[in-house]
């Protein structure tokens, strides 16, 4: 069986989406079943092979307002390769013009086409629109979005999500055939490692004594640029903590001006390594997520992994990784004063080594990425065994 993924947020800088490719692609390798094809955007054309996939980068001019992105615009070349590789199944990752030529191909070819939902940005924009436009602009933009979504989705032989929030979400404005398959990380990379001591000292944190760690995109929709007030906050009400944020994204350059004005926050760039993250995750007393967009949250289960609590926002959509926290604590909303409150007691509970691996060991039972790839390939087995029966 040979899949093909067409990624339009993929980017040397991407976070979620860039890891759910990459497991997969480790997944496929210890597969003699499979054929895996990629295709994402890139500065020029090329193919890389890694493992049993197959990488085609195609030249994409680079996205207005982004640092990192590209835009998967070229139906032609999307469609030679379609040709060329002649997949038995597509999934697409994104709503946007590439998803349109991935179902072109599909129903020319009589394969199977899914999506995978994996960003909550198209229906970002409605907040963006009320932040300009007021309640009249925001109600007709997302009826626009919401309409737009429904008619891609139902050309889909199936849509996948992660959560079961997402899947209400998308049934409500009426799209059909939902699947939900969890993500999950590789606990193996993502584990407790004793690097506390270590980090303190590269980072000059010795007379600190509690680290806050932000690891992801810096980007408008991820509220980063909110930490900065829940610091002030929290300075008042738990005394000697410190900021961590790592990472890249169009906010990069506001993170790095605020954070070189500070002595409690650092800024480091962009981790290629997962076991870097899995270090910073290891000494931190708290990882926080003020996103309030996401469709599951792969970071918070990474940072819970290596057995780190973890701060999202109620309702945000990463909510299902931090259930059977004891206590369950979010943040209320996407600000430095909700953010400071939920942080403040969250770092008032005491915690021993044996609750770390408590969560580590949730994490572990829940969100193995083994299971997300193997849930998923049966998916694609039986659709195009369906799609096999029709055409005969």
């Amino acid at each position: 069986m040979k899949i093909c993924d067409i990624v339009q947020f993929h980017s040397p800088l991407s976070g979620g989406i860039k890891r759910y490719v990459s497991d997969k692609i480790r997944f496929v390798a210890t597969r003699e079943d499979m054929e895996h094809v990629v295709i994402i955007p890139g500065a020029r054309n090329r193919v890389r092979v890694e493992g049993r996939s197959r990488i085609h980068e195609i030249r994409s001019l680079p996205m207005i307002g982004s640092t990192s992105y590209r835009m998967l615009l070229s139906r032609k070349q999307i469609l030679r390769i379609l040709d060329e590789e002649a997949p038995d199944l597509i999934e697409v990752g994104d709503p946007y013009r590439s998803a349109w030529v991935g179902v072109e191909y599909a129903r020319k070819r009589g394969c199977p086409v899914i999506a995978y939902y994996h960003s909550e940005y198209p229906r970002a924009f409605g907040r963006t629109a009320e932040k300009f436009l007021g309640p009249i602009g925001r109600d007709a933009t997302s009826w626009f979005i919401d309409g737009y979504l429904a008619r891609l989705h139902n050309l889909m032989d199936v849509t996948v999500v992660a959560t079961e929030r997402v899947k209400e979400t998308l049934k409500a404005i009426g799209i059909q055939r939902i699947v939900r398959i969890p993500l999950g990380t590789d606990t193996e990379v993502f584990r407790p490692c004793a690097t506390r001591e270590e980090i303190f000292e590269d980072l000059n944190l010795t007379r600190f004594r509690r680290l806050i760690v932000y690891a992801g995109r810096i980007a408008r929709e991820k509220h980063v640029l909110k930490l900065f007030p829940m610091m002030d906050r929290l300075r008042r009400r738990i005394p000697g903590c410190h900021l961590l944020i790592v990472g890249d994204g169009e906010e990069r350059r506001k993170v790095e001006r605020l954070a070189a004005g500070r002595n409690d926050v650092t800024w480091l760039p962009y981790r290629e390594s997962p076991r870097d993250l899995a270090r910073f995750y290891s000494a931190a007393d708290l990882c926080v997520y003020p996103g309030d967009s996401e469709t599951f949250g792969l970071v918070s289960i990474e940072a819970q992994s290596c057995g780190a609590r973890t701060l999202v926002i109620r309702g945000g959509g990463a909510d299902d990784t931090v259930e059977g926290e004891t206590p369950a604590v979010l943040a209320d909303a996407p600000t430095g004063e909700a953010l400071a409150e939920a942080a403040a007691r969250l770092l008032s509970i005491p915690e021993t080594a044996e609750d770390r691996l408590r969560r580590r060991a949730r994490i572990v039972a829940h969100f193995s990425w083994r299971k997300t790839y193997t849930d998923l390939t049966e998916l694609y087995r039986r659709l195009c065994r369906s799609t096999k029966r029709l055409a005969a």
